[in-house]
């Protein structure tokens, strides 16, 4: 829908007066048309036209039962013409809209023993039925079909993919969930002790078998859903430890694990999301990768698998480990990529004086001030950020780590002349060793020196050097964008939150860590499905049989307005009804629905 802007001249006054109309555009063959849909008047509220586009978009969201993925920031004044116009199109049938289809309900009356009145088998439904809905939105199982899936093995998958989302947990542990506390098994026409954890794990190898047609389908699905682009892509690295040994894995290796658990072996996943945070790809290497080691071949499957745009340079975020030269130059060699990270070095060789007279103030993630000023190099262009809260916080750690760090030295001295305490020079350099290790960004910047006599240490001597270490407080962001504005490239470089906030999903809501199982299949499978995740009541009546009601209970206000606001129906069924004898309720369970 558009606001199409009409100019009448009166022949009297010889003014010209400019009314709106609400159109659409058709097509006849060759040609493009416009129909009227609504007149609006002068528009008088709203004299700035950049509005109308505003108002149109919003008009056309509410006669469409349209979702945004994130709400834009709309006027109210906006909304409340949006909804007036609206009202009108939908009142007054002036488009042709789909109708709800109208109720079948009648009355079903029967007396009841209030006193026999039992609650059985009460399942959670609420949140299983949205997530129903959002993969029926999705049509996963349509394209599972066409991968040849079984009908039965796509239900199955659905209910996986739901139970990974609504209740992380092993396949045993899932499997009495499936049996004792939901009713998805029931929304999908399967009977819950019909599945097993043999089920869960079969499909979840379905799953990843068939990953890199799925990952492609969904990515593609999700830019058509939301009209997303891609010209902003986010790379980043994480790793997950294992429970147990892991003798025979290829990819189980130990490494230098991001969860400090060295202790165990680990397996790295490497993912690109776009900038919500929705992922597009995903690669499993072993624990011991080098985060650097990845780019290549991840840009290389990205490029074969994923249908981002190609019509424009894609701009891809990356964390400072990855950010190695030879990583930037393959990706300037390529064309196909601009870049926004963080410099590994260079602190030392670019300093800005005076950056609050000649920068530009920004804001940072918390609401903070800062400055940022462009310094032009040969390659790259750079970002000097300089953030003073964040000076201040880094100086105040800095003296709390040497004050630890000099405390920590003079317990080692005093060691030197107390009876018992360790003298011996090699047992000595150890102790200062792990001390190292305890505080390594701080004992650089001491010149320790150690005197002894033959294998005795007499005394310890340290002195603290000028810092050498990059400016507190101080940002420095490395790009091949030109042309853009400091406000725009901090914004883009500030996406990798998004990246970062998957992985904590991935690892705390969906628990993928840590890994039990022993085989790399399951592993891999394990990961790759956190990436994708009624109440029976029964009364006796007068006439000596029982009454077996399965209803879906409708969610709170504050829940409805979620399922509107995605357009999805907020109940799944009002109630199922079957009816047999007292006596053969003796020898019977309630009846299987599904």
């Amino acid at each position: 829908m558009f606001i199409k802007p009409i100019t009448i001249p009166n022949r009297k006054n010889k003014k010209r007066y400019t009314y709106y109309r609400l159109c659409e555009s058709y097509r006849i063959g060759d040609k493009v048309r416009h129909r009227n849909i609504l007149n609006l008047g002068t528009l008088k509220d709203l004299p700035d036209r950049k509005d109308h586009k505003l108002l149109a978009d919003y008009i056309e969201a509410i006669v469409y039962k349209k979702s945004f993925l994130i709400e834009p920031d709309i006027p109210e004044k906006i909304k409340r013409l949006a909804r007036h116009y609206a009202s009108i199109i939908i009142n007054d049938h002036l488009l042709d809209l789909p109708h709800k289809e109208k109720s079948t309900y009648t009355p079903d009356y029967d007396e009841i023993d209030i006193n026999s009145i039992e609650h059985e088998e009460a399942r959670d439904a609420g949140a299983e039925w949205l997530c129903k809905q959002i993969l029926h939105r999705l049509e996963l199982d349509k394209y599972l079909e066409t991968l040849g899936w079984e009908d039965k093995w796509i239900r199955i998958g659905m209910i996986y993919i739901i139970a990974r989302l609504l209740y992380p947990a092993s396949d045993h542990d899932t499997e009495n969930w499936l049996h004792d506390n939901t009713a998805l098994c029931e929304l999908f026409d399967i009977a819950p002790h019909k599945i097993s954890r043999h089920h869960l794990y079969r499909v979840s190898h379905m799953f990843y078998k068939d990953k890199d047609n799925i990952e492609t389908y969904l990515s593609k699905k999700v830019s058509q859903l939301f009209g997303l682009d891609d010209k902003i892509i986010l790379y980043d690295l994480t790793n997950t430890y294992f429970e147990g040994e892991k003798e025979n894995s290829e990819k189980a290796k130990r490494g230098r694990s991001k969860e400090k658990r060295s202790d165990c072996k680990l397996m790295a996943l490497a993912m690109i999301t776009d900038i919500y945070g929705f992922p597009r790809y995903s690669k499993i290497y072993p624990g011991n990768i080098k985060d650097e080691k990845t780019l290549n071949e991840v840009i290389h499957d990205l490029d074969n698998h994923n249908p981002f745009i190609k019509e424009h340079k894609r701009i891809i975020v990356m964390d400072r480990g990855i950010a190695t030269e030879e990583n930037l130059k393959l990706l300037r060699d390529g064309k196909q990529y601009d870049y926004v990270v963080v410099c590994r070095a260079r602190m030392n060789e670019i300093e800005v004086m005076d950056i609050e007279n000649q920068g530009v103030e920004l804001q940072d993630t918390k609401g903070n001030r800062i400055w940022a000023m462009w310094v032009k190099e040969a390659e790259d262009n750079i970002l000097y950020v300089k953030s003073f809260k964040k000076q201040l916080k880094e100086e105040s750690m800095k003296e709390a780590f040497s004050r630890r760090f000099e405390e920590a030295l003079e317990g080692i001295k005093n060691s030197i002349s107390r009876k018992g305490g360790t003298k011996r020079l090699q047992k000595v350099y150890e102790r200062i060793g792990r001390l190292k290790e305890r505080y390594p960004s701080i004992w650089r910047y001491y010149d320790i020196k150690i005197k002894h006599e033959k294998d005795i240490v007499t005394d310890i001597l340290w002195e603290k050097t000028e810092d050498a270490h990059p400016k507190e407080g101080v940002y420095l962001i490395r790009t091949t964008l030109s042309g853009e504005d400091e406000k725009t490239v901090w914004k883009i470089y500030n996406t990798i939150r998004e990246i970062e906030a998957a992985f904590r999903t991935l690892k705390t809501e969906l628990k993928i860590r840590p890994v039990f199982h022993q085989k790399d299949i399951y592993s891999e499978s394990h990961i790759f499905g956190g990436i994708m995740a009624l109440i029976t009541t029964t009364m006796e009546t007068r006439k000596g049989k029982t009454v077996y009601l399965k209803r879906f209970i409708k969610p709170v206000h504050k829940f409805q307005q979620i399922y509107h606001v995605l357009g999805l129906d907020d109940t799944a069924f009002l109630q199922k009804k079957s009816v047999f004898t007292k006596m053969e309720k003796t020898n019977s369970q309630p009846p299987d629905t599904a």
